[in-house]
């Protein structure tokens, strides 16, 4: 059978999960920001200027 216990299993796979993130991950300054919120101009129709004269 297993020479191995179970909660050594979970850690050592604990473990190596956390490493790969360390080590494959971003940097910070390379993660996404949440995309900032547009604001919506209103929809108002086209008004044309003419002069006064």
């Amino acid at each position: 059978m297993y020479s191995h216990s179970i909660q050594g299993l979970q850690a050592e796979i604990s473990y190596r999960q956390e490493r790969i993130k360390r080590d494959y991950g971003r940097p910070l300054w390379f993660s996404r920001k949440p995309a900032k919120p547009v604001t919506q101009k209103p929809c108002l129709p086209a008004v044309q200027v003419r002069h006064a004269m």
